[in-house]
């Protein structure tokens, strides 16, 4: 008999190189980027990138059992990438494209500065339903993707190929949960009418997890591009009623629980109606009224130094997922989250600021929450710490 696993982590990998900048000057990319400037650097980390390694081996060092599904080249960089995740788990899955190099990025991480990404998407963009190594699919409990909107194959045609696959580990009897990421408005990506793609993928996902960015591009795309334009932060900008707008869109094209991902103002969390939690696997039905039509809203953690935000948002998904999968309560499962957005600032690269389950349950009693508000008077402390509820 197969080995049980706890989750697939499917969807982007990459190979990141990741410069470490020493100058302690301006930090506004527009004016470090100068032509003509020679910018010293130190040493750089070359890591395993994409949501597949960044939420798969944060998952791994929580002790998950995880088994990885993506496309990589036959090249040197493929080699790399399947040599440095099997330390983590299960490689089995790994679909070796002849014709199509490895996906690599150059990312541009200043310190206290949004991540600048450099990127070659590669075979990423070929990743397929055929790609799935089925068997192994049908060992786990948990089927997580990562970044369709960055894998041409899975936002072409409405998503129809991202459906095809969430429908079949649907019918194997798995929960499944989806990550975005942020597609450049200039390119082919950024012209999908991403509203008719969320309305034929998520009713076949139970997770929906995006940035708040992420979202707003896709449901107010001209709004998104104001901010953009102006150079605001989307994420001061919007008050609590319109996160609930958003998410109450999400909910209506078919997902149980959405979670947006806030940066430093935490997590965001709303969830459907008692009949939609009781198809989700993950939740006994014991416990599907105790989630249904929640609003809630967890504050990040409070920290003196972040050496990068690169993959925070991927390592507070493998929070999320740990917590689900350990059957913790709602407010926790943000908690968690959030512990594990602190962990991940704490390194350069994606992933070895992760601690275990052990360290991490550790942190949850030290940490302080930063001060979330609460957003209006109609949000109430819980009995957790740092999670607030709406009544």
């Amino acid at each position: 008999m197969a080995e049980k696993l706890d989750i697939v982590a499917a969807g982007h990998i990459c190979l990141d190189i990741i410069p470490r900048f020493l100058y302690k000057g301006a930090t506004e990319p527009s004016r470090v980027f100068q032509p003509g400037t020679l910018i010293k650097i130190g040493d750089a980390v070359m890591a395993t990138g994409g949501s597949v390694s960044n939420t798969g081996i944060a998952l791994s060092k929580l002790g998950c059992r995880v088994a990885y599904m993506s496309s990589v080249g036959d090249d040197d960089f493929g080699n790399i990438i399947i040599e440095r995740m099997s330390k983590y788990g299960d490689v089995r899955g790994f679909h070796r494209n002849a014709e199509v190099g490895s996906s690599y990025s150059v990312i541009i991480a200043l310190p206290a500065v949004d991540r600048i990404i450099l990127h070659n998407p590669g075979c990423n963009d070929f990743f397929t339903f055929d790609n799935l190594n089925w068997p192994v699919v049908a060992t786990a409990r948990h089927f997580h993707l990562g970044y369709p909107p960055i894998m041409r194959s899975l936002y072409l045609d409405d998503g129809a190929e991202l459906k095809r696959i969430l429908q079949e580990v649907r019918a194997l009897g798995l929960s499944t949960s989806i990550d975005m990421a942020l597609p450049d408005p200039e390119s082919e990506a950024g012209q999908i009418d991403w509203q008719v793609w969320l309305r034929q993928v998520l009713p076949y996902v139970d997770v929906f997890m995006p940035s708040l960015e992420e979202i707003l591009c896709c449901l107010a795309h001209e709004r998104w591009l104001a901010f953009r334009d102006a150079g605001m932060d989307s994420i001061a900008a919007l008050a609590a009623d319109e996160y609930a707008a958003l998410a109450d869109a999400l909910l209506a094209c078919g997902c149980a629980l959405v979670i947006l991902k806030s940066g430093p103002q935490g997590l965001y969390a709303k969830t459907a109606d008692s009949a939609r939690m009781r198809q989700v696997p993950l939740f006994a039905n014991q416990h599907s009224s105790d989630w249904a039509n929640r609003e809630l809203w967890g504050a990040s953690y409070q920290t003196d130094e972040i050496l990068s935000a690169a993959g925070a948002g991927d390592s507070a998904i493998a929070g999320i997922l740990t917590a689900l999968l350990h059957g913790k309560p709602m407010e926790e499962v943000l908690q968690w989250g959030n512990c594990l957005g602190y962990q991940n600032l704490r390194a350069l690269d994606t992933t070895s600021g992760v601690g275990s389950f052990d360290e991490t349950l550790q942190l949850l009693q030290m940490l302080t929450p930063n001060q979330l508000g609460p957003p209006n008077e109609s949000w109430k402390p819980t009995a957790y710490p740092g999670v607030f509820a709406h009544w």
